[in-house]
């Protein structure tokens, strides 16, 4: 039902508005992304250089991602207090109708382990592909190149 209403917002137009989740919620959301289909995780920061640089170039692969069937989620790794901040990138990098939340995650080791990414330091952006099971199956650790993403997505799906 969730996946459902959040492809209606996005094929309408509307912007969504990010959830504030506790950083125990990291082991739930590939699942909570997929519901049985392969997910996409992005996680970024409103301060991340890197991220900022990053958005456009895959803008057009994230927003079609829903339309195939593969559930994304833009994880934003700011306080909760930087929320207006946050919705307010979503919109300028032109991805606000895909769904999003801001993890309360001061110390990226949960998260990590939650990824299941050992090698994953805390590094923004990264990208996670994780199979119609949810099992993790490419990791981007760092900017992504949309051509691998998309190779990887192709893999899964």
């Amino acid at each position: 039902m969730r996946s459902l209403l959040a492809a209606l917002l996005i094929a309408s137009g509307a912007t969504t508005t990010p959830a504030v989740r506790p950083v125990a919620d990291a082991p739930k959301l590939a699942f909570e992304t997929g519901h049985g289909r392969p997910a996409v995780l992005h996680f970024w920061a409103t301060w991340c250089d890197a991220c900022r640089d990053e958005f456009p170039r895959l803008r057009k692969l994230l927003n079609g991602l829903p339309a195939r069937g593969v559930g994304v989620l833009l994880v934003s790794i700011d306080r909760p207090e930087k929320l207006d901040r946050v919705k307010r990138d979503l919109r300028r990098f032109g991805v606000a109708r895909l769904p999003a939340v801001v993890l309360d995650a001061p110390d990226p080791d949960p998260v990590a382990n939650a990824v299941g990414e050992s090698s994953w330091d805390g590094t923004l952006p990264s990208t996670f592909v994780f199979d119609a099971q949810g099992k993790l199956r490419k990791s981007f650790i760092g900017r992504t190149d949309p051509a691998a993403l998309e190779r990887a997505l192709r893999a899964v799906h």
